[in-house]
C-alpha cells in the first residue's frame, strides 16, 4: 500500500498535463500512487495519460465522461489505497519537496490535514528549515488565518478522514464548503510556510470568468451544505462566518456582472437565507451589505 495517493483530476489540458505529471513523478518521496482521472477529455489528454502509464507503474488511470472537477476527484478518492491523499489539478505543478514535507509535518503532529500556507509560481527550490504549527481551536483559527486557501490543493489529508466526505458533486467554486465542512470532523490541523504547491495563474480560471445562474446557486448550496454539516454543532458561528466570506464574494461578483434579473435572483435567494437564520448579515461586511441593498432597489 502507498503512502501517499495523488489525486489528478483532468480535463483538456494537453498543454500543461506532462509537466504536471513530471513533477509528481519527480518527488523526493516516492512511495506514492498516482491517480488521473481523465475527466471525458475531448483533446489529447487521454494518449499523453496513456504514453506516461507505460513508462511509469506508479500511474493509475480512470477514463470516465465528463463529470466534472468535484466527480473526478470523488472517482479518485474511492479508488485510493494510500494512507494519505493529496490533490494536484492538472495544469498546476508540485515542488520536488512537497509530498515529504506535508507527510512529514503529518506524521511528527498527528494531524490529519496538513495545510501550506502560501504557494509559487515559478518552480523552487527548498531553501532553510521548515516551520510549522499545530491548530487545536480548529474553526476559528481556520476562519481566521487569511493565508490558508480555501482550494483541496496545497494540502494532504488522511485517507480515513475524506473517505465518506466526498465533494458536491454538479456545482462551482466546490472546494470552500467541502474543506469548510471537513474542518468540523478534525479536533486539530496543521499548517506550514513552506510553499508546497505551484499554482498556474490562468486568466480562463472559472472564478475569472463571466458571472451566470449556476454560479450563483454553486454558492447557495456550498452555504446550505455548511450549514448543515455545522447545524448541531458548537463552531456553528464560525462555520457561518466563513459561509458570510462566501456571501461577500456572491455578492461582489453579482453586483460587478450588471444583471439586473440576476440581481433579483440573487437577493431572493439571499433573503431565504437571512429569514432561516443560516446566514447572519452582522458576518457580512458593510461595503457587500449595501451592493446588497443596492441589488434589492
Amino acid at each position: 500500500m502507498p503512502k501517499i495517493s495523488v489525486i489528478v483530476p483532468i480535463y483538456n489540458v494537453e498543454k500543461y498535463l506532462g509537466a504536471c505529471l513530471d513533477s509528481i513523478i519527480a518527488q523526493t518521496f516516492s512511495d506514492i500512487e498516482i491517480i488521473c482521472v481523465n475527466d471525458g477529455s475531448t483533446d489529447c489528454s487521454a494518449d499523453i495519460l496513456a504514453d506516461y502509464a507505460q513508462k511509469e507503474h506508479r500511474i493509475k488511470i480512470i477514463n470516465q465522461e465528463n463529470k466534472g472537477l468535484s466527480g473526478a476527484r470523488n472517482s479518485g478518492i474511492k479508488i485510493a489505497t494510500g494512507e494519505y491523499i493529496c490533490f494536484v489539478d492538472s495544469d498546476d505543478r508540485l515542488p520536488s519537496f512537497s509530498l515529504k514535507t506535508l507527510l512529514q509535518i503529518a506524521e511528527a503532529s498527528r494531524s490529519p490535514v496538513v495545510m501550506s500556507e502560501k504557494v509559487a509560481c515559478q518552480p523552487i527550490l527548498m531553501s532553510g528549515s521548515v516551520h510549522w504549527k499545530v491548530h487545536k481551536k480548529v474553526m476559528p483559527d481556520f476562519v481566521q488565518n487569511r493565508h490558508i486557501f480555501s482550494s483541496a490543493w496545497n494540502k494532504i489529508y488522511r485517507t480515513d478522514l475524506i473517505r465518506n466526505h466526498p465533494f458536491i458533486e454538479g456545482i462551482y467554486f466546490e472546494d470552500w464548503p467541502f474543506l469548510t465542512s471537513l474542518m468540523g470532523q478534525i479536533n486539530q490541523f496543521a499548517t506550514t510556510d513552506t510553499p508546497c504547491y505551484i499554482y498556474r495563474n490562468d486568466n480562463s480560471s472559472i472564478t475569472r470568468s463571466s458571472f451566470n445562474l449556476k454560479k450563483v446557486d454553486s454558492y447557495l448550496t456550498g452555504m446550505r451544505f455548511v450549514y448543515e454539516s455545522f447545524q448541531t454543532k458548537p463552531d456553528l458561528i464560525w462555520a457561518q462566518k466563513r459561509m458570510a466570506v462566501a456571501a461577500k464574494m456572491l455578492i461582489n461578483k453579482v453586483y460587478h456582472s450588471h444583471d439586473k434579473s440576476l440581481y433579483q435572483y440573487t437577493t431572493d435567494r439571499l433573503n431565504q437565507l437571512f429569514r432561516q437564520k443560516i446566514l447572519l448579515k452582522r458576518h457580512i461586511p458593510l461595503k457587500a451589505l449595501i451592493r446588497y441593498w443596492l441589488m434589492k432597489k
